[in-house]
């Protein structure tokens, strides 16, 4: 322990301040409720993972089974069908500078940590305001310039530091090498190891130079997997060889730059290096693979300790302090209920029985109050103001820009459409804040610069009232656009768009045009004439997608993975 600084507030520390210091705990919506109050005084936490648009967090039920794998409802009786309220950025900032000054007010006056994820599209828990929202890694990566990786990453930091954020979940290292993985797919930048190395280190030095903390994400790797492990535990049988080559080249490559300041684990097994415990509560990965063998001395997170692989193994308090046991120095516990004191009061138990003991405490609590120093979270610091970064035309210019870069049309059979013709487009509702920024309709929306289109709109996953009201609608014009976005979580529409498919262009009318968001058989119908990969659902994408489907815009992205699509009889790749 070289700072000491650090080591005089750990020297003044109770235990229980430590215990907190090692929690993240979950703060959803945007109002500060009685248990994020308790939160901060009552359980010392060091930091919040915020989810701005969700007023509650929920449980994870199975998409395919509709069980409820984890249930981690609030006992709190909110009323769940309401939604978070709308803020302004502004108004988001000064909240978050009042919790600031509640954890300001506790002994030693230990700085929060605000956490979230903005990986890009969709996976973006700052997505309401106005904020610029880029391409998902693999977007990025369809651009063909690492340099925008850098300079999508200044942005993205820039934008969040001036709201208030201090430690971002990403980049994803994950090489994504099964095309069916249900939940990395376009998370990652590429099925290639080296390109997700070059991309995530210019990712970092964008983050490093803005002071935002990053986090690599999920070790050793969750790429080479069918499995989503917010249902159930994937085993990633690549042998030990593959898995120091491939997986681990990105975390060698950050480590050895010194731009990783933390890592968060995977919630899955490695036989090849444990073949018993998920990796989140294993200590030869956790010590013996990243401590030991990869010299990492930065801070450990876990991943959301209420995702069904984990939670339904170990139970979550149990997960919790066993991760701990294993090496881990930061526990990311999202759940706004009684699994708070559970938590906090089974690690108390592990520290008392040893298991955990003075020494790994402090070491522990060590690494991540330096990480807080060593980006100024205990100093004050003068915030830009965050409106006028939104609107920073050079933020808005590389959003526009990376959205152009980003798409690509992969089968143009009856593109660009007549800006004459009837033109219906059907658009699911998704991830939005729903403000009026980003909204269901968005796509539809743009296409009426073009064309006085008609609108059908669906939920993500087409319910039974969706398909009918699709079957009776679409023989009426001469071009529909179709949606078949994918997103964690949900079911695809991939059958029943094939059948679409297979009965109109059979008939030759309407055309039918699909806008996708992944190159993989999760999204991708087969027999599409008409084929446009957006990777990326936020507004600058779909704004550029409605360009491209009337001749207003060139898609520039180039094909972003080794893995070849089959799209009917045809086989294709393309770097155009």
């Amino acid at each position: 322990m070289k700072n000491k600084f650090i080591k005089n507030i750990i020297a003044r520390m109770s235990e229980d301040q430590k215990i907190g210091a090692l929690l993240t705990l979950g703060m959803t919506g945007t109002i500060i409720r009685p248990h994020i109050r308790d939160s901060i005084i009552k359980y010392h936490c060091g930091g919040l993972r915020l989810t701005p648009i969700a007023r509650f967090f929920g449980s994870y039920v199975d998409p395919r089974s509709g069980k409820t794998v984890v249930d981690i409802n609030d006992t709190k009786g909110f009323k769940k069908e309401l939604p978070a309220p709308s803020v302004s950025v502004t108004q988001y900032a000064q909240m978050l500078d009042e919790l600031s000054a509640l954890a300001a007010s506790r002994p030693l006056a230990l700085p929060l940590h605000f956490s979230f994820d903005q990986e890009g599209g969709s996976s973006a828990d700052f997505s309401f305001g106005g904020v610029n929202i880029f391409p998902k890694p693999m977007g990025i990566r369809a651009s063909g310039d690492p340099g925008l990786a850098y300079a999508v990453a200044k942005a993205a930091a820039r934008q969040a530091k001036a709201a208030g954020f201090s430690w971002i979940h990403s980049p994803v290292l994950d090489i994504n090498t099964d095309p069916l993985n249900p939940e990395i797919y376009t998370r990652a930048y590429s099925d290639r190891a080296e390109e997700v190395a070059e991309y995530a280190v210019k990712t970092c030095e964008g983050f490093k130079e803005e002071q935002l903390i990053a986090t690599g994400k999920h070790f050793p790797g969750r790429g080479d997997s069918a499995v989503d492990a917010h249902f159930e535990v994937p085993v990633i049988k690549a042998g030990r060889d593959t898995i120091m080559n491939r997986e681990l080249l990105p975390y060698r490559e950050l480590i050895k730059r010194d731009l990783l300041p933390s890592i968060m684990t995977a919630h899955s097994i490695f036989p090849a290096f444990d073949d018993t415990d998920i990796a989140t509560v294993s200590k030869p990965i956790i010590t013996g693979l990243l401590r030991d063998t990869l010299g990492f001395e930065g801070v450990i997170t876990t991943d959301s300790m209420t995702m069904g692989g984990v939670a339904v193994r170990y139970g979550v308090p149990n997960a919790c302090a066993l991760s701990l046991e294993a090496g881990a120095d930061l526990v990311l516990m999202k759940a706004e209920n009684s699994l708070i004191g559970e938590v906090f009061n089974k690690i108390k138990e592990f520290v008392s029985a040893g298991r955990i003991t003075e020494a790994e405490l402090d070491k522990k609590v060590y690494r991540v109050l330096k990480v807080k120093y060593d980006n100024g979270l205990f100093s004050p610091q003068l915030r830009e103001d965050p409106q006028d970064v939104l609107n920073d035309p050079g933020i808005i210019a590389l959003s526009r820009h990376m959205a152009k870069r980003s798409v690509l049309v992969i089968k143009n059979r009856d593109l660009p459409l007549q800006k004459t013709g009837k033109v219906l487009i059907v658009e699911q509702i998704g991830k939005t804040p729903n403000d009026s920024f980003w909204h269901p309709g968005i796509m539809y929306k743009n296409c009426l610069k073009y064309t006085a289109a008609d609108y059908l709109e669906t939920d993500f996953t087409f319910d039974e009232n969706d398909r009918e009201r699709i079957l009776q609608n679409i023989p009426r014009y001469d071009s529909v656009v179709i949606t078949s976005f994918y997103m964690r979580g949900k079911l695809s529409n991939n059958e029943f768009i094939e059948e679409l498919l297979v009965k109109f262009n059979a008939a030759g009318s309407p055309k039918i045009i699909v806008i996708t968001n992944t190159p993989y058989p999760i999204s991708v119908p087969k027999n599409c004439p008409n084929l446009i990969i957006s990777l990326a659902t936020s507004p600058a994408n779909m704004e550029v997608c409605a360009g491209v489907l009337f001749g207003e815009e060139h898609a520039e992205g180039q094909w972003p993975v080794e893995w070849q699509m089959e799209t009917g009889a045809d086989r294709i790749r393309t770097d155009a």
